[in-house]
C-alpha cells in the first residue's frame, strides 16, 4: 500500500480548509456563550410541536456549543498525528513546541478568567434574566466552587492538569475559573501521550484496542467529567484514524462509488447519533479535503471548501486560539459594564448589544493575543527544535 509522501517541511496551515475550520468553530463557541449569558440558552419562540422541537434540538446543539468543542477534539487528532508523522522529533520536543503553542495565551486568559468570577455574582445579582437554564445548571455551581477554593483552583489551572481531577475532590474543577479551558486540559492530556499513541496505531489492531479503552468514556466521565482524556478518547481516535486516510488518500481515490461511501456515512451518523453534529461536519470537511476535484460526481464537497477558504474565516482561524478563550472573561467583563450602565436593559437588547459591539472587542482582543503573544511565542518554541 502506497501511502502520500509528507516531507518534513511540509506544514497543517497548508490544509487552509481546517483553518477556516477553525475559525467556524471558534466563532461558534463565542456567539453560544454571548447567546447564554444574554438570557438565551433555550429557544425563545413557540412553535409548532414537530417544527419547535426540531428548532429546539438545534438550538441546543448551537447554545452548548458541545458539537464545536468535539469537532475541535477531532480535529486536534488529525492535526497532532500530521505532526507527529511529518517532523519527526523527541519527545521532549514535542512538549516544547506544543507548551509554546498553547500555554503563554492559556495563561494570560486564565489570569483574567480568573480575577473575572468576581464579577459574575454581580451580573446574576442584577439581570434580568438571571433566573435562566444555563445559569443554574452551569454556571452558578462552577461559580460557586470557584469562590469557595479559588487558589486550589488557580494552581490546579496552572498545571494544566485539573482535568484529572476528581469530581469528589474538586468539584466542577475543569469550568471554574475559565470555562472554555476544559478542552485545553484535556488537549494537554492528549499532549502527553500523543507520541505513544500514534507509535500505537499503527500497530495491528492498535486502534481497535485504544477504541475499546476509549469505550469506558461514561464511567470516566462520571467521576472525573468530560475533561479527562480518556472520556474522549474515541474523538481523538478518530481524528487519528483520518489522519491515517488522509495519509492514504491516493488508495481512496481508487474506490468505486465514492459518493454512495460518503452518503452512507452520513446517513449512519444520523441514525446513530453519537456525537452527530460533529461526526457530520468532521465527514463534510474531511470530504472536502480528500475529493477529487477531477471527479464530477463529487462536486457538491467544493461548496463547503470555498466557504471554509473564505477570507474572512481564514482570518477567524488564524486568531482562533486565542478567540477560543479570551472570549470567556471579555464576555463577563463587558456584561457587568453594561448592567452597571443600563440596569433595566433586556436581554433582548443585551443580546443586540453583545454582538455589534462586544463581538467586534472580542476578535479584536483575540487579534491583539495572537498577534503579540501566540505568534512570538510558537516562534520561540521552534528554536527548541
Amino acid at each position: 500500500m502506497t501511502t502520500r509522501t509528507i516531507t518534513p517541511k511540509q506544514s497543517l496551515s497548508r490544509i487552509d480548509e481546517f483553518d477556516g475550520l477553525r475559525g467556524v468553530l471558534a466563532l461558534w463557541v463565542a456567539l453560544s456563550h454571548i447567546f447564554c449569558w444574554c438570557g438565551f440558552s433555550s429557544f425563545p419562540l413557540t412553535l409548532p410541536h414537530l417544527l419547535g422541537a426540531a428548532v429546539g434540538r438545534f438550538w441546543v446543539q448551537f447554545s452548548f456549543a458541545g458539537a464545536a468543542v468535539d469537532t475541535f477534539i477531532i480535529l486536534s487528532g488529525f492535526a497532532i498525528s500530521f505532526m507527529l508523522h511529518a517532523r519527526p522529533q523527541s519527545y521532549g520536543q514535542f512538549l516544547t513546541g506544543r507548551f509554546f503553542r498553547i500555554y503563554p495565551v492559556y495563561f494570560l486568559c486564565l489570569l483574567v478568567g480568573f480575577f473575572s468570577i468576581f464579577f459574575v455574582p454581580f451580573v446574576f445579582a442584577n439581570a434580568g434574566w438571571q433566573d435562566n437554564e444555563y445559569f443554574n445548571l452551569y454556571v452558578r455551581p462552577a461559580l460557586a466552587s470557584a469562590l469557595a477554593h479559588p487558589g486550589i483552583h488557580l494552581i490546579s489551572h496552572l498545571t494544566l492538569l485539573f482535568g484529572v481531577i476528581p469530581e469528589m475532590l474538586l468539584p466542577h474543577a475543569s469550568i471554574t475559573l475559565l470555562s472554555p479551558a476544559w478542552s485545553i486540559t484535556l488537549e494537554w492530556q492528549y499532549y502527553l501521550l500523543a507520541p505513544f499513541l500514534a507509535w500505537f496505531a499503527l500497530r495491528p489492531s492498535g486502534l481497535l484496542a485504544l477504541g475499546i479503552i476509549g469505550s469506558g468514556g461514561l464511567f470516566y466521565s462520571h467521576f472525573w467529567g468530560n475533561a479527562f482524556f480518556p472520556a474522549e478518547l474515541p474523538l481523538f481516535l478518530i481524528g487519528i484514524g483520518s489522519y491515517h486516510l488522509y495519509a492514504n488518500a491516493e488508495n481512496l481515490k481508487r474506490f468505486p462509488n465514492r459518493r454512495n461511501i460518503f452518503a452512507g456515512l452520513i446517513a449512519t451518523i444520523l441514525i446513530v447519533g453519537w456525537h452527530w453534529l460533529a461526526m457530520l461536519l468532521w465527514i463534510v470537511v474531511f470530504g472536502s479535503v480528500l475529493a477529487d476535484r477531477s471527479n464530477r460526481a463529487e462536486d457538491f464537497l467544493e461548496t463547503p471548501r470555498r466557504f471554509l477558504l473564505h477570507p474572512v474565516l481564514q482570518f477567524v482561524g488564524k486568531i482562533s486560539y486565542p478567540l477560543y478563550l479570551a472570549h470567556w472573561p471579555v464576555i463577563i467583563f463587558l456584561m457587568t459594564g453594561l448592567i452597571h450602565f443600563r440596569p433595566a436593559i433586556s436581554r433582548g437588547m443585551a443580546l443586540v448589544t453583545m454582538l455589534l459591539i462586544g463581538l467586534p472587542i472580542i476578535l479584536f482582543v483575540s487579534w491583539l493575543l495572537h498577534r503579540w503573544v501566540e505568534k512570538p511565542m510558537m516562534k520561540l518554541g521552534k528554536k527548541f527544535n
